[in-house]
């Protein structure tokens, strides 16, 4: 047989099977390409797909000797196994529970493998136009892809706003610790009072009590994650137009998500001065940990959120509720993650210092996996609580393990006591935006829905001095808070920024940014 007589024998050969498996994750990282996904979260998986997938075919196929019947059979498997969870979602809430669903699953490819097997002679005809479509769809989603990653920018280092080098002081005789603590999505006092009808001034009390100072009226400089942090690390706010020239596109957060990885400010102010610098991450790749940390705490059974989004598109949904000891349950992974960071906030306390100890907690951000004693608040359990009722469930957790840690924290004679921020990074997410965050028209938003997602809670501990006669004040935003801080403890000169509030018109344009602080505050 001649090369070219194989080549034009290539088109009718059963490859579509190979190119259904790597469809999923193509399209998922398609759709989220401008994420900063890295790599090994794309490839990993698509090696597993199409290795299964060729298993089972050829498994097939040598059992039967029909191998154009083996490709059809095998991703027939293949579409119910990566559209269960999808089917779940759309279905679970009518179904008495997951074992009707698998059974349907069971029935219908007992249905389709025997009607395979039934006209097997038939499946060489279907090789060529399912070669087709599926070469056509993957085609489709790699020319999104390209488009993309070819779509070259210049990106310039990030290397901080240099803020701090105009403050030269002499290093104080003492440098006590500085923990930075965010906790996600916690929202202010007020935000608690109107939208969730909670009042939480027993734990701001509680905090009050043990000498923090609570900027009751504090908000985010912006709406999202890793922006607000970035500004807040680099006491800065970020230059819109400067990121989008880096940028591939007007949602491609790869400039901001480099500087979430680069050295910032608050950090290299604090690593002049002899700091150790320790990191505890969340699930989310962008800030699950740092490169310029001495100390990075991972969790490394967590998988990306990219894979647990691939995962539960699969039949391994139906493993979520087995128990504590379920092969696969990304909600009790997100669980066990967190009691993993405050267990590694612990055992960074009880290292020498000075260290300065900055960690995201993933607490009072979906997944609401918590009941205020600790206990996992199992799938089922959800269901029957509003979004507004598991929030607050989890948010008594927070204050709990928050208090118990603090008082862990404070028990040292008062020389040895640090400096303690806990500040959220933004605010509770509306409903509206819950429900289509990437499509959500912020332009279109009302006051009060602009305060519930900027109003955080901001709460800061000093050891030697009242955090009020040191500068700190009730609308003090994140962007302002360290330089408050290095002023107050180190002796820096440090002029404050105007508090301002940004959104952007929605996140297919993330560097348009528009000042609402008008109707934040």
């Amino acid at each position: 047989m001649t090369i070219l007589t194989w080549l034009r024998r290539v088109p009718g050969l059963p490859l579509y099977p190979v190119l259904a498996a790597a469809y999923p994750v193509i399209y998922l990282y398609a759709q989220n390409v401008q994420e900063a996904i890295t790599a090994a979260e794309v490839f990993v998986p698509l090696a597993i797909c199409v290795g299964a997938t060729l298993i089972v075919m050829a498994g097939i196929g040598a059992l039967t000797r029909a191998w154009a019947a083996a490709a059809l059979a095998s991703t027939l498997l293949l579409v119910l196994f990566f559209t269960y969870g999808m089917a779940w979602d759309w279905l679970g809430s009518f179904l008495l529970g997951q074992w009707v669903l698998l059974a349907a699953w069971l029935l219908v490819a007992v249905i389709g493998l025997s009607f395979i097997w039934r006209f097997h002679t038939m499946a060489d005809h279907l090789s060529l136009p399912l070669n087709v479509i599926t070469g056509l769809a993957l085609l489709f989603n790699l020319v999104t892809i390209g488009a993309f990653v070819f779509n070259v920018r210049p990106t310039a280092a990030s290397n901080g706003s240099g803020v701090t080098a105009s403050g030269e002081a002499p290093i104080p005789t003492r440098l006590p610790d500085v923990y930075w603590i965010i906790l996600e999505e916690y929202g202010s006092q007020r935000v608690l009072l109107d939208d969730f009808d909670y009042d939480n001034s027993p734990f701001l009390d509680a905090l009050r009590d043990r000498g923090f100072y609570i900027a009751d009226d504090s908000t985010a400089n912006y709406l999202k994650t890793a922006p607000a942090i970035e500004a807040a690390r680099n006491m800065e706010y970020l230059d819109g137009p400067a990121l989008r020239k880096q940028a591939k596109a007007d949602d491609d957060w790869g400039p901001i998500y480099r500087g979430l990885r680069s050295p910032f400010e608050v950090q290299k102010f604090l690593d002049g001065l002899g700091y150790e610098f320790i990191y505890a991450g969340t699930f989310w790749s962008p800030m699950g940990q740092h490169p310029s940390a001495d100390i990075n705490y991972i969790y490394d059974k967590l998988t990306s959120e990219f894979l647990e989004v691939l995962q539960r598109a699969t039949i391994l949904r139906a493993f979520e509720d087995l128990g504590p000891e379920a092969p696969y349950d990304w909600r009790r992974n997100r669980y066990n993650q967190t009691l993993y960071e405050l267990r590694s906030l612990r055992r960074a306390s009880s290292l020498p210092g000075p260290k300065f100890i900055h960690t995201q907690l993933a607490l009072d951000h979906e997944p609401y996996v918590f009941h205020p004693d600790g206990s996992f608040l199992t799938a089922d359990e959800e269901r029957t609580l509003s979004h507004q009722e598991q929030y607050i469930e989890q948010l008594k957790y927070t204050n709990i393990q928050m208090l118990a840690w603090m008082d862990q924290l404070l028990d040292v004679p008062a020389a040895e006591r640090p400096i303690i921020v806990l500040a959220a990074d933004e605010g509770p997410w509306p409903q509206g935006y819950r429900h289509d965050e990437r499509r959500f028209d912020w332009t279109t938003a009302s006051p009060e829905v602009l305060k519930q997602k900027f109003g955080i809670l901001n709460a800061v501990y000093l050891p030697d001095k009242d955090p009020e006669e040191a500068g700190f004040y009730p609308g003090i935003s994140l962007v302002n808070e360290f330089r408050v801080l290095f002023n107050a403890e180190f002796g820096l000169d440090l002029s404050l920024l105007p508090d301002r509030n940004y959104i952007w018109p929605d996140q297919s344009k993330i560097y348009q940014y528009i000042d609402v602080t008008d109707k934040v505050r």
